[in-house]
């Protein structure tokens, strides 16, 4: 039998159920294109943030010569 399944960034597939299963146990497929959006908006904000960490740690002196 068939299923879909959906990817944050690319769209829907159509796959073999064991294949779907694989996929989405891989963590990054989903069974629904709603929790694929999810999860993409999730890994965009942890990517915000740690942008700012980055800007916000003080940046090292050079040495003086």
């Amino acid at each position: 039998m068939l299923s879909c399944v959906y990817h944050p960034i690319d769209d829907v597939r159509v796959v073999e159920d064991d294949e779907a299963e694989r996929l989405i146990a891989s963590g990054v497929w989903f069974d629904s294109p709603l929790k694929a959006k999810e999860y993409r908006l999730k890994v965009e904000d942890e990517i915000k943030n740690e942008a700012k960490i980055k800007e916000s740690k003080p940046k090292p002196k050079g040495k003086s010569k």
